[in-house]
């Protein structure tokens, strides 16, 4: 009996100080670009610090890679593309998972070729456009592959998996320079297996669970990535010409894409409902962003330099500060203007005429923290994640 107690209170005491060496670990952090030099900074976005600044080919915009915690930067000028791997690393152990924290570091040109224009990670791969020459370079699984659209064009190239296995849906355009006006579904030898014509002027993208959400001139075009099946949103009824979505993104914790929609407004979709709730904004949109982990708040700010946090289930303005300066939409791509990204319940933005990058707590848009980055830092791109430490 007393050998009993003993080894009871002996587990017992290994167990509470096994419980007390496992820390959960928050971690946020996010990519920025400048406008006019080839440079990616690292920033830390809970502590301010800047972690890395790489120097690249030339500017570029961000987007997701195949691999969490990794971003893409797409370099027209210098015609590549690099991957920026943040350093954030998540580790599943069944019953929890590890968060590793490492250096930043910059992969170079995972992928040549003329005007990369829209990048796209999925099924464990990278898909490169190049509008140059309609190429399309795929990375992934240790192996690359290169194959063509019909003509160069802007389009854009989505690995995904399906029931039936790894797919890449590629754009397709009536001639060369046209915008493009479909998508072809090709298996992993480049066949033909679905195609639809159905969506002018495309452009704009994004997935929300096994969906895929394409902006078209006449609607959103969804595609279940599992059965290989389009069907198409029409925009709302007296929804005039020549406004429609040009920007998508999903959610993850909420089936749902936002876009924008025209100079004044955003939109949200409902894709199983099929159903467009247009939000007008109080003056003309600079740039949107949503966090897809928390996808319940969309965040937009207009060209007074108001942030507006809009609740994405009720389409309602629900919150609305003052961040930056004015920032005028005349002179076209020319003007650096802000950018936003959220993550880990932070909004980050970039103020180009200011050389910094603001920190935002995203439920109630007040000021955390301001980092100062030499230049002109325009396109950011967060990530968070959590995890124990042992």
């Amino acid at each position: 009996m007393h050998c009993s107690r003993l080894l009871s209170t002996t587990l017992a005491a290994f167990m509470v100080a096994g419980a007390v060496q496992a820390q959960t670990l928050h971690a946020v952090r996010a990519a920025v670009t400048d406008h006019t030099v080839g440079t990616v900074s690292v920033v830390d976005l809970m502590t301010g610090e800047v972690l890395s600044r790489f120097n690249t080919g030339s500017p570029g915009g961000l987007r997701h890679a195949a691999a969490p915690g990794q971003v893409s930067m797409a370099q027209g000028q210098a015609g590549r593309v690099d991957v920026v791997d943040l350093g954030v690393t998540v580790e599943s152990h069944g019953d929890h998972s590890d968060l590793k924290l490492s250096a930043p570091r910059l992969i170079p040109a995972v992928a040549q070729g003329p005007k990369p224009s829209h990048v796209l990670g999925g099924d464990g791969r990278l898909a490169s456009f190049f509008d140059g020459d309609g190429s399309v370079v795929v990375v992934g699984g240790g192996s690359t592959a290169t194959l063509r659209a019909n003509v160069p064009h802007h389009g854009l190239a989505y690995p995904f998996r399906s029931a039936a296995g790894a797919r890449l849906m590629v754009s397709h355009a009536a001639a060369a320079g046209a915008r493009p006006g479909g998508v072809v579904l090709l298996d992993e030898e480049a066949k033909e297996l679905v195609r639809n014509d159905d969506c002018p002027m495309l452009h704009g993208e994004a997935t929300s669970g096994r969906i895929i959400g394409l902006g078209c001139g006449n609607g959103v075009l969804l595609l279940n990535t599992r059965t290989q099946e389009f069907r198409k949103v029409p925009y709302p009824a007296g929804t005039e010409n020549g406004r429609m979505v040009r920007n998508l993104i999903g959610g993850a914790n909420y089936h749902l894409f936002v876009g924008d929609f025209g100079p004044e407004a955003v939109t949200i979709l409902d894709p199983d409902a099929g159903h467009f709730a247009v939000v007008d904004l109080p003056a003309r949109r600079v740039a949107f962003t949503l966090d897809p982990q928390r996808a319940d708040a969309l965040f937009a700010l207009t060209e007074d330099g108001q942030l507006h946090r809009i609740d994405t289930l009720s389409g309602k303005i629900v919150a609305s500060a003052a961040v930056v300066q004015r920032y005028s939409l005349e002179g076209g791509s020319a003007v650096a203007r802000p950018r936003l990204s959220a993550a880990g319940g932070v909004v980050a933005i970039t103020d180009p005429m200011r050389s910094r990058l603001l920190v935002l707590d995203a439920a109630t848009l007040a000021p955390q923290r301001e980092v100062a980055l030499p230049g002109t830092p325009l396109h950011v791109l967060a990530v968070a994640a959590s995890g124990e430490r042992h």
